[in-house]
């Protein structure tokens, strides 16, 4: 059954059946005869608000443990289908695909996607902020089965209540929509309909279709994930003499918790994670010898800023949920940025135990965590204690809300060294398009509340974002000198800034090489709080345009920068930027093509000034899948930049950089693949190489085999001789899932 209130706003009851379905893929049961399809979908691109050009169709039914979502997707040719990924978490937009995206608790702003292809691939994201914004590495336990005949594809998703948080009522009502690309074309469709001038329109949530399910009784999901690890490393470092480097092999790390070595290498290598669901809507999880050994690696970066760069975080436990517990303020900051739990200047900190509440009700979200790490003796960093907790209250049918946070980190060994943040903020969505926010924040050491103006990071900001029109955006930020988030990230206190952006985007009609155009503006003024000085003040007008087959491409003819080093800038050993106010042009340009025969490239251009000097930087990037079993990716970054004599101490006053990159990945099936990543930087003078086996026979089962290495390229440089292999490690790591 289905009626109709509006556009984005229609109501559909699922049929319930009262058991399991075949799960195979294929539609051919009678219930699914019985179902009346979803077939009203429209395009988002490459012309949004038309007619699909090929026909959709999408069942729902469900018993007390399974949503099945059945879509058939007619094809004219299935025969140029393009199927190549399979992985688990495959890379969205390289094949045809299809979405289901449930707004679980109906709050019209959050909802979790589930993607999959013809080829039984699958994808699962967190849906934040209306669709602008998604956890891609949220992982969650569910199914799907795709088959391909004469008709095209047909896919069957098999989505476990359990593994769903919602509000229990005897009618739980939540959002959903449907996604289909059909990549050959380019084209994206949606269901339901919705205002084509609106940006993500494929995973918007506040125009979702309203989806009822009566008397549903579920079971409070329990699940316990012990793993184990079997470990070796290879270090080198100079002898007492300090005459050569020697190597000290490690089987089995030690975490000393204990003094009898043995047991303590045990101890050490076993950890489990339970997740259990308090109520429907309330999750509670407990992790003990916490373990992030499986992660991938950080991606090496050429850094030509002068503020740090906040890399993000590829650890699972802190993955899951992570937006009830964010708070961005300003452009770059971040009140709660978990790398600053069990990482330290890059040395791996111990992770003894934590525990995470969070869940929904009537409109509430909250997220708490607290994570106590141990003392690393060896380097001085003391056992911490980790807390944050995170209040939102939404309200209307857009996504508005109110909230705040509070973190605490603290020295469990000196009660006296802690640092906390208090915080509240507020988001307005006047419509779809329009949104207005701000923030504010202070900081404290030791709780001690002096100067609490000193201590604060104020924002304000407001935005229009539309696919077509004017957009509009504003950004104001007021910092105090002594704002310090220990338990966040920040690059820079004492500023103040405003930055305004104003630009319009186009639809080509008739144009079949080009669908869109737009130009857009930026003006952007910082200055010290405490000296009033100016820092930075910028303009720019750039043009871009969109390709029907999602090619894309942005020239910036004018980029005028003028900014303030209060402090001498090191760029390398010899070349050293004077404090001073430098006056910049430069042009920028990113060329990228996306074909449907599965390869990519990218051009990214940079030419003009830099701080006294003339900048050239190429980035060119490749990424080909060879077939459904093999993918490589190459990356290239070249920096050239001609300083005065005057900055640099030898006869060289030149700047070169470069870093490669080569990603290959394998995948047997959709239960086996191999990664390969192996990069170099001229700057540290290293390759990085890092190979991760995966082996997941069903979700919540996984075997783990990883090989790291830093290798040295400039050893005969040094004295005494670098050895050639820096570092080395392999881990085996096995987990399993269970229910009770």
């Amino acid at each position: 059954m289905i009626s109709y209130k509006s556009i984005g706003q229609e109501v559909y009851r699922p049929i319930r059946i009262s058991d399991d379905i075949q799960f195979d893929g294929r539609l051919d049961e009678d219930i699914w005869k019985q179902v009346t399809p979803l077939t009203d979908f429209m395009q988002t691109t490459p012309t949004p608000g038309a007619p699909p050009t090929e026909k959709t169709e999408v069942r729902m039914v469900y018993n007390n443990f399974y949503l099945y979502v059945g879509f058939r997707c007619y094809d004219s040719f299935p025969t140029q289908l393009v199927r190549f990924l399979m992985n688990r978490d495959f890379e969205l937009g390289k094949d045809d695909g299809i979405s289901v995206q449930l707004d679980t608790y109906n709050d019209k702003s959050n909802a979790v996607l589930f993607v999959s292809n013809s080829l039984n691939g699958r994808f699962d994201s967190e849906v934040t902020n209306n669709g602008n914004s998604m956890n891609n590495d949220y992982n969650n336990f569910w199914d799907v089965i795709s088959k391909i005949d004469s008709l095209g594809y047909t896919c069957e998703f098999k989505i476990p209540f359990s593994s769903l948080r919602f509000q229990q009522k005897d009618n739980t009502i939540m959002g959903f929509r449907f996604a289909r690309l059909i990549k050959r074309k380019n084209e994206l469709i949606t269901y339901p309909k919705c205002d084509s001038s609106l940006k993500n329109q494929w995973n918007n949530c506040s125009q979702a279709a309203t989806l009822i399910f009566s008397n549903l009784k579920t079971k409070k999901p329990v699940y316990i994930t012990p793993y184990i690890i079997a470990n070796f490393n290879q270090d080198h470092t100079l002898n007492e003499a300090g005459t050569k480097y020697v190597a000290k092999n490690t089987f089995f790390t030690s975490k000393k918790y204990i003094k009898n070595d043995a047991i303590d290498k045990i101890l050490s290598n076993i950890g489990a994670d339970l997740k259990y669901g308090i109520t429907k809507n309330f999750t509670l999880n407990l992790t003990i010898n916490t373990d992030f050994s499986q992660a991938e690696v950080d991606n090496r970066i050429i850094n030509l800023s002068k503020y740090a760069v906040n890399f993000p975080e590829k650890r699972s436990f802190f993955l899951e949920s992570k937006n009830l517990l964010s708070y961005s303020i300003g452009s770059s900051t971040a009140l709660f940025n978990s790398r600053t739990i069990g990482l330290q200047n890059g040395t791996i900190i111990p992770i003894i135990a934590g525990i995470r509440f969070t869940g929904k009700q009537n409109g509430w979200a909250i997220g708490a965590l607290n994570m106590q790490t141990s003392e690393v003796r060896d380097l001085n960093i003391p056992a911490q204690n980790f807390s944050v907790a995170r209040l939102r209250k939404y309200y209307g049918s857009n996504g508005s809300f109110w909230g705040g946070i509070i973190t605490n980190r603290i020295s469990t060994q000196n009660s006296t060294i802690s640092n906390q943040t208090l915080a509240v903020d507020a988001v307005h969505f006047f419509n779809d398009k329009w949104l207005l926010g701000f923030g504010a924040v202070s900081t404290y050491d030791s709780l001690v509340t002096k100067a609490i103006d000193k201590n604060t990071f104020f924002n304000i900001f407001a935005f229009k974002n539309v696919n077509v029109g004017f957009t509009h955006s504003l950004n104001f930020d007021l910092v105090g000198n002594k704002f310090y988030p220990a338990l966040g990230f920040n690059p820079e206190n004492d500023y103040g800034s405003i930055s305004i952006s104003n630009g319009r985007r186009y639809k080509i009609s008739g144009n079949k090489k080009i669908t869109f155009w737009s130009v857009n503006s930026d003006l952007h003024y910082r200055w010290k709080q405490l000296s009033q000085l100016t820092e930075t003040k910028s303009a720019n007008i750039s043009l871009s345009l969109t390709g029907n087959k999602g090619s894309t491409f942005e020239f910036t003819p004018a980029a005028y920068t003028e900014d303030r080093l209060f402090n001498s800038w090191q760029l390398n050993d010899y070349i050293t930027v004077p404090s001073g106010y430098y006056k910049m042009y430069t042009l920028y340009s990113d060329l990228f093509f996306d074909q449907s025969k599965g390869y990519t490239f990218g051009l990214y251009t940079k030419f003009g000034g830099f701080y006294g000097g003339a900048l050239t930087t190429i980035n060119p990037y490749f990424d080909y899948i060879i077939n459904r079993y093999l993918r490589v990716g190459l990356k290239y970054e070249y920096n050239h930049i001609k300083f005065p004599e005057n900055f640099s101490t030898s006869d060289h006053s030149i700047f070169n950089s470069n870093l490669f990159s080569l990603d290959l990945s394998i995948v047997k099936s959709t239960k086996l693949s191999v990664k390969m990543l192996a990069q170099y930087d001229d700057q540290s003078a290293t390759f990085g190489g890092n190979i991760r086996v995966r082996y997941n026979p069903k979700e919540g089962t996984d075997l783990y085999i990883v090989y790291n290495s830093t290798f040295n390229a400039n050893r005969l440089e040094s004295k005494p001789i670098l050895p050639y292999i820096e570092q080395q490690g392999v881990i085996v790591k096995y987990s399993l899932t269970f229910g009770l």
